[in-house]
């Protein structure tokens, strides 16, 4: 288990999470989106560089998560 904490506007949470988390699993997490209160289309930044969603977060990470802009296929 590891801690991290995750922004989301102007508010963050710490929790504890097992220890292979992915950004892509947080970006999933019921827990996280009642918490902050995100929706689905988000991306994951750590000191300001956007993470892919299969990278494990790093014990003792922040990570932002901001709104994804609308994109056309």
């Amino acid at each position: 288990m590891k801690n991290i904490t995750v922004k989301y506007g102007v508010d963050s949470i710490t929790k504890q999470v097992e220890d292979d988390f992915t950004f892509g699993d947080l970006q999933e997490s019921d827990m996280f989106k009642a918490a902050l209160g995100f929706g689905d289309r988000t991306k994951a930044l750590v000191e300001g560089i956007e993470q892919d969603r299969t990278t494990v977060i790093p014990a003792g990470a922040t990570v932002r998560l901001e709104t994804a802009a609308n994109t056309k296929a």
